[in-house]
């Protein structure tokens, strides 16, 4: 049954209505409405508004974090829309691994960052260490891990990794125990110290290289080496050992950091290890410049399965990954709704009208009623019938943020946002003009909506079924 509860409790005699009779006249007439703000950006390619194009930028190249965008895009929109002759404050309530925070602060900005996942956080921190760390100091870690003994099988058990159920298996015993002698060795560093930053990030990094998983998409995907009784014939290829990879690691990091100008950065910035469905709150109305960022795209990714070695590295146990699954961005099946959260949450701040004026503009949305009507329609034609359930919270939550950002950002100030169209039983779901219709309930004006010259094809899947159709791949500029 299609009910309330499931459908974030506020739509269902709407979404009952379109059901009547499926189809896309809304989505068509909205398209209608937002043509004249679509401009193709020739200098907008897929590589810059994805982690591409940081794969041989210094100091951003370290960690494989797939989503995100790169430095030079940053970099782009701070020479289109900040003041270089002022300092102002840029915030990302998405930050992931810290491009805007880190390309902003280097800019001579402040900035502010949200960001749920801790091996995101210990990623950007690592970066903003770079600049303060004292060459001696780096030199001594790495010689202190070049004449690590990695093999010490006396190394005490407290030092081992400590799996999860979806990682365990990951690691040869071998590698098991040099982890746990790296970690013992870490232990004695300073726990506030950009060394042990550094080094707690490079180990990080690298567990991928050394395990039997490689990340595909919304799950782990395992080398049939492992020893969990996988039928698959999947192999990742050589799976390395820790100090190879280790010292590879810091190499790099040495290398960049030598190459780069070291500043003061230190006292700039705010990063915050929170939902920014509730930090946000914390932030001052109108004190906000200007916002860059890339949310969750509605695509099931589910980043606590695909980090879920680097999550559990950094403390992360089996209850505080159910709750972290629940507390992110809706954007995976297994997603309940936040309505009471988020009401407690403005009850909490005393703006209670506040939260019904969103949830007013969030059930007003036609094209958005009408693709989730759809969805349910054929939801026994989707590879998984909580998709729709999962679209109506993922703009439920989305409109939440734009309304926030609209209350933080200053007169004059801009949001420029990285998201993409999705697709599924080949209906197009019209993710960029139904955030912009939310802006513009919020008090935000659609100035541009720059679209890439070429989108994003379908899956395998969906192309059997339904031939190649591209999504818009799309960057947003809404100002206040």
């Amino acid at each position: 049954m299609y009910t309330a509860n499931n459908i974030s409790k506020v739509n269902e005699d709407l979404i009952l209505e379109y059901l009547k009779v499926p189809s896309d006249v809304q989505r068509i007439k909205l398209k209608d409405r937002y043509d004249h703000k679509f401009r193709i950006n020739k200098s907008l390619n897929r590589s810059l508004i994805s982690f591409q194009a940081n794969k041989s930028e210094p100091l951003y190249r370290w960690f494989k974090f797939k989503e995100g965008f790169s430095s030079a895009f940053v970099n782009t929109i701070l020479a289109e829309f900040s003041n270089p002759q002022k300092q102002q404050v840029i915030l990302d309530p998405f930050a992931g691994i810290g491009t805007t925070l880190t390309t902003s602060l280097i800019s001579g900005h402040r900035a502010i960052g949200i960001e749920l996942l801790k091996p995101a956080i210990l990623a950007a921190k690592a970066r903003i260490a770079s600049h303060q760390v004292k060459q001696p100091e780096l030199n001594q870690l790495i010689i202190d891990i070049e004449t690590l003994d990695f093999y010490d099988h006396a190394v005490e058990d407290k030092y081992f990794f400590k799996h999860i159920t979806i990682t365990k298996g990951a690691f040869l015993k071998e590698t098991e125990i040099a982890i746990a002698n790296v970690n013992k060795y870490l232990s004695t560093l300073r726990a506030d110290s950009t060394i042990r930053q550094l080094a707690e990030f490079a180990m990080t990094s690298v567990l991928e290289d050394i395990s039997f998983t490689r990340k595909d998409g919304q799950y782990l995907r395992w080398d049939y080496r492992a020893d969990r009784n996988l039928k698959s014939k999947f192999s990742k290829g050589e799976i390395h050992e820790l100090k190879q990879k280790l010292l590879e690691k810091l190499y790099l990091i040495r290398e960049d950091i030598f190459a780069s100008k070291q500043i003061d950065i230190q006292d700039y910035y705010e990063l915050y290890n929170a939902s920014s469905l509730e930090k946000i709150h914390d932030l001052e109305d109108e004190s906000v410049d200007l916002v860059i960022t890339s949310p969750p795209y509605c695509n099931r990714y589910d980043y606590t399965r695909t980090y879920a070695l680097e999550l559990a590295y950094n403390g992360v146990d089996d209850q505080e990954i159910k709750k972290l699954r629940q507390t992110l961005l809706s954007a995976t099946v297994e997603n309940k709704s936040k309505y009471n959260i988020l009401k407690e949450i403005y009850t909490k701040y005393g703006k209670q009208s506040t939260f019904d004026e969103i949830v007013g503009s969030f059930r007003k949305q036609a094209a958005l009623n009408e693709s989730i009507a759809g969805l349910y329609y054929h939801r026994n034609k989707l590879n998984n019938k909580n998709i729709p359930y999962m679209v109506s919270n993922y703009f439920f939550e989305m409109n939440f943020i734009i309304w926030e950002l609209e209350r933080v950002l200053k007169k004059g100030g801009k949001v420029v946002m990285v998201n993409d169209n999705v697709r599924y039983n080949g209906s197009e779901i019209p993710v960029d003009l139904i955030l912009s219709e939310f802006a513009a309930d919020a008090g935000l004006y659609t100035d541009v909506i720059w679209i890439l010259e070429k989108g994003k094809g379908n899956s395998s899947q969906q192309m059997g079924a339904h031939g190649r159709k591209e999504t818009r791949k799309c960057v947003y500029v809404w100002s206040k």
